[in-house]
């Protein structure tokens, strides 16, 4: 592979300097300085800070990748008839390695920055009585690491390198090629620097912390992956205990008004919509984002995802090229929703989960994940994250709304933290973050919570005193199934299912009565876990990770197989393999 990271690091060292620095400068950033090699140390804020901003803009390169390569193989993105040979070729298997979507070279770019800022930034320079550079260097790591995370993630191996790349002779060297295990291993050892949340750099509002890879939830996603592969509970539950802590800390709330799309009544006929809130980069909502890059032309600067996935824009009626699949419609379709009258106990039932298609008569924007585009007397099924909010006409956008691909947030963190439980046997407790959220009410209530999963009660889980009580406005916390399905924690008919467990008390959890055993309580939480990321983070970019990782926790191939075979049959024979779910290495 050597002669491949020569010609990866053919250009070698990129850093984007920027005049005022704010967020939504760092965002409109166009020019490329090179920077000098010899000599450099990072030893002031503002060396620091031009660098990361270098390094920040060098990472929006990977975020439309992040995403088509993330969701086209996975079963909820389809390729529409406009969509051309490079894109078919991700869909359905069959991409070279001269497919320009796998090229290698961005992401050792961002790689190469960071090393060379890592190698040279001085964390002991020290102003107020503070390691002043300590947050960038934890910063720059967890992108760094993200990074080789997803090349581990596409490629099923990486050539890893840890210091800056400046000569010839540097890329003459060898350097160790590292398979997926071995490299999230690798990971792990170096997450201590920035496992703590609260390291950032502080640019006195300028660079949010919106803009950097979460350092807490990518060492969650290193250790679920590490308990996928070796099923050895402790990782499962120092994930716990991240994702705990970082619920805490930041008073992470699902609360029952935090962006959920609801009937108000029993006719499901007046809708209360706040779900399109949390798109594009919500400050309630996102933990992570990268901006969408830019593609630009003579009288657009558009960004890239919205060409693809929305049907017309000025001058470039129907290009859009990435649609929702069948099977994804059809996901959201098919929920059950729920609707509770408080004053008599009355459930009423319709079909469809709000997050998927969620249309307000007097609204011009998409308020679910997709929606039906009309032009020309066509109906055109439509993404709705990267671009719901370009009016109707298609003749303008608002330059303070572009969207973000959003590696992390919270929904996802919730989704996260319930696998986690439930790998450490937990099934009920996971269970109840989908179905009624985790407080004091739930955690004693054993027709909610099996007793025995918490007694003692673990420190990843206590939620016991804890009521959200700063931002979710006192609201109690709720399950993430009511984002989209009403009242779910009330259903007794379709997502209360009921099996009388083995345990002592005998008392009802929530599961089938088909269920003999814990473990088939486990699996079938794991299956609800997973279907409910695809009801809350379709088109975002993580399922077909989330694919592999769960295929990989149970060895069974047949089920990555079986839900991309969903979105188009013939591909489930093949991705029996597990060889066919990696991308030829590509420079």
């Amino acid at each position: 592979m050597k002669n491949k990271i020569k010609t990866v690091f053919g250009l070698i060292l990129t850093c984007v300097i920027a005049g005022f620095i704010s967020c939504q400068d760092m965002l409109e950033i166009r020019s490329n300085s090179y920077l000098e090699t010899e000599g450099n140390l990072f030893d002031t804020p503002n060396d620091s800070l031009y660098s990361v901003v270098g390094i920040l803009k060098q990472l929006q390169q990977l975020g439309d990748r992040y995403v088509v390569l993330g969701e086209l193989r996975g079963d909820l993105m389809a390729v529409t008839e406009n969509a051309d040979m490079d894109l078919q070729a991700i869909a359905d298997f069959s991409a070279t390695a001269d497919n320009p979507y796998l090229s290698t070279r961005d992401y050792y770019a961002v790689i190469n920055n960071c090393n060379y800022f890592l190698q040279r930034v001085d964390t002991n320079v020290v102003s107020g009585g503070k390691k002043v550079l300590k947050g960038e260097y934890a910063v720059v790591k967890a992108i760094r690491d993200w990074t080789y995370l997803q090349l581990a993630l596409n490629y099923g191996k990486v050539t890893y390198i840890t210091d800056p790349i400046l000569t010839l002779d540097d890329m003459n060297k060898n350097y160790p090629v590292l398979q997926q295990q071995e490299l999230i291993e690798t990971l792990l050892a170096d997450i201590s620097e920035y496992i703590d949340d609260t390291i950032y750099p502080n640019y006195g509002g300028g660079l949010h912390p919106m803009l950097f890879i979460s350092g807490p939830m990518l060492a969650g996603d290193l250790l679920l992956w590490m308990g996928a592969h070796t099923g050895n509970q402790s990782y499962y539950e120092m994930a716990a205990r991240i994702y705990y802590s970082y619920i805490l800390n930041n008073q992470y709330c699902m609360g029952a008004g935090t962006f959920r799309n609801t009937y108000f009544n029993s006719e499901f006929d007046i809708l209360g919509l706040d779900r399109w809130n949390s798109f594009p980069g919500a400050v309630g909502e996102m933990i992570s984002m990268i901006s969408n890059s830019i593609s630009s032309s003579e009288t657009l600067d558009w960004p890239r995802l919205t060409l693809l996935t929305f049907p017309q824009v000025s001058g470039r009626d129907f290009e859009y090229k990435l649609r929702p699949s069948q099977a994804a419609m059809d996901l959201w379709k098919n929920e059950t929703y729920v609707h509770y009258n408080a004053t008599t106990g009355a459930l009423f039932y319709n079909k469809g989960d709000l997050r998927g298609e969620c249309h307000h008569a007097s609204s011009s924007v998409a308020l679910g994940s997709y929606y039906h585009y009309t032009a020309g007397g066509d109906s055109l099924p439509t993404i709705a994250k990267f671009g719901y909010l370009v009016a109707i006409s298609g003749s303008s956008f608002s330059d303070n709304v572009k969207p973000f691909v959003n590696p992390y947030r919270i929904g996802q963190m919730y989704l996260r933290y319930a696998e986690a439980l439930n790998g450490l046997g937990k099934p009920s407790l996971a269970f109840a973050v989908l179905k009624h959220g985790l407080s004091g009410d739930v955690m004693y209530d054993s027709r909610k919570i099996n007793p025995e999963e918490i007694t003692p009660m673990p420190p990843y889980c206590d939620f016991t005193d804890f009521r959200f009580s700063v931002l979710a406005g006192s609201q109690p916390q709720t399950g993430i199934h009511m984002r989209g399905s009403g009242y779910a924690n009330q259903d007794t008919l379709y997502y209360s299912f009921k099996e009388e467990t083995l345990q002592s008390n005998s008392a009802y959890y929530g599961f089938p009565a088909a269920l003999a055993t814990k473990q088939d309580s486990i699996q079938f939480v794991d299956a609800m876990i997973f279907k409910e990321l695809a009801l809350e983070t379709a088109f975002e970019g993580n399922r077909f990770h989330d694919l592999m990782r769960f295929a990989v926790r149970r060895n069974d191939n047949a089920f990555l197989a079986n839900w991309v075979g969903r979105r188009n049959p013939a591909l489930t024979a093949p991705l029996m393999n597990r060889d066919k779910w990696y991308l030829p290495w590509s420079d």
